[in-house]
């Protein structure tokens, strides 16, 4: 009995041990560059037609920035880089109908051109010109649920495309 439980420990010590040698994430990069310590985020630009994108894409990547505390969100002339974006554009395709030519689920897209530049010598550090993501909503008949739903989808897709923007960054990729 005693024998067992002995060989019970060891087992189960051998076994935490090595499955936690050399693991490791995959595609993660070496981190932000030294000496970034403070970020500008000013508003997007916003060549779509829809109100209010710019202010609330760069305000879901100073959330992302300010909450996860690496670096410290300042204001543009504090700034060791700058994320600058322009929301390109913003287009939807349908996914599902219930009758003939009534939409009940459709595919919202953005596409930014993202990228951060180093105040300190102007070079670019990070870009994705062609960042695209999208978020599916219900269409519902009544414009104003129709609208409410379209605009948490946008909600929905700044704070998702932030936080990868956020990673991207900070992994260099």
């Amino acid at each position: 009995m005693r024998l067992s439980m002995r060989l019970m420990a060891l087992s189960s010590f051998l076994f935490l041990f090595l499955s936690a040698c050399g693991y490791h994430f995959t595609g993660e990069g070496e981190g932000p560059r030294p000496g970034i310590n403070a970020v500008a985020i000013p508003v997007f630009e916003n060549n779509t037609s829809e109100p209010d994108l710019g202010s609330m894409f760069a305000g879901a990547l100073r959330n992302d920035f300010i909450q996860k505390g690496e670096i410290r969100v300042v204001p543009t002339d504090q700034a060791d880089v700058i994320f600058r974006g322009i929301i390109k554009n913003i287009y939807t395709s349908e996914v599902a109908h219930r009758e003939f030519e009534k939409t009940i689920l459709t595919r919202l897209y953005v596409t930014l051109d993202i990228r951060c530049d180093d105040v300190r010598n102007g070079k670019v550090l990070w870009q994705d010109p062609q960042y695209t993501y999208y978020q599916v909503y219900i269409q519902d008949p009544d414009p104003i649920i129709a609208f409410s739903n379209r605009r948490r989808a946008l909600e929905f897709l700044a704070r998702e495309m932030s936080i990868r923007i956020h990673d991207r960054f900070l992994s260099n990729f």
